[in-house]
């Protein structure tokens, strides 16, 4: 019996640090894709042929894209955080 319960603390203990890694990274990958956006913008008001804007137009897109999902899991994650039963 004790066996048993000490599985599922354990089980509990690993599903909290996996969901607590995925939450930081989420919100990491959020803030880098961030980061890149402000980088790239700077670039492509400095640039003067049309064609290398252009690609960093579709570049802006894309990570403008992976923010959005990151910020969505981030916020998925931040949900399920909050309803967790805490530890007495």
């Amino acid at each position: 019996m004790m066996t048993l319960s000490h599985r599922a603390d354990q089980a509990s203990e690993n599903s909290w640090a996996d969901l607590s890694g995925r939450w930081f990274f989420a919100w990491r990958m959020a803030a880098a894709c961030e980061d890149a956006l402000r980088e790239i913008s700077t670039a492509r008001m400095q640039q003067l042929e049309p064609e290398r804007a252009e690609a960093l137009e579709r570049v802006t897109s894309l990570l403008r894209e992976e923010l959005n999902r990151w910020v969505r899991t981030g916020e998925a994650l931040d949900m399920i955080v909050e309803h967790l039963p805490r530890k007495s």
